[in-house]
């Protein structure tokens, strides 16, 4: 038994997260090797698969800012599902990474965020763990992608 704390919390946010974005149940019995969600997330992307094989294939067809969308989601929430405490992300966070995702798409058509070189022109950020690495291209509130050293 460990004690609940907000990191605790942090962690199920991300494990749901993961279970929107894939339209898969923790225990799923369609994961291979009857392997718990957040594992194969994670050997997903150790393998250095594509990320958008992870999101639900319903959502086949969905614009291209939308998939984005749901890939920078994707790496919030393998940020909340990391396997040490210490490394997850205060839920207040979480929620103003979240809000960024969404706030930087609202309002501006794809050729104005073309135009804009993406997302700002700030040099890239990283957001680092001793685990993982995930890049913010741009600003704070930007396209986030997996590094080489992400698992």
């Amino acid at each position: 038994m460990q004690r609940i704390t907000e990191k605790s919390d942090v962690y199920s946010y991300g494990v749901v997260l993961l279970e929107v974005l894939t339209g898969k149940h923790p225990l799923d019995p369609d994961l291979p090797g009857g392997a718990h969600l957040v594992k194969w997330v994670r050997d997903h992307l150790a393998e250095k698969k594509d990320p958008s094989r992870l999101l639900d294939p319903r959502l086949d067809g969905r614009t291209d800012s939308i998939m984005h969308e749901m890939l920078q989601t994707l790496a919030v929430a393998f940020l909340c599902v990391s396997n040490k405490a210490n490394e997850r992300p205060l839920m207040k966070d979480v929620v103003a990474m979240l809000t960024e995702i969404r706030h930087i798409d609202v309002g501006r058509s794809e050729t104005e965020k073309i135009k804009a070189g993406g997302c700002g022109s700030k040099e890239p950020q990283q957001f680092m763990s001793n685990e993982k690495i995930i890049n913010s291209h741009g600003s704070s509130n930007c396209s986030f992608a997996f590094s080489d050293d992400s698992v």
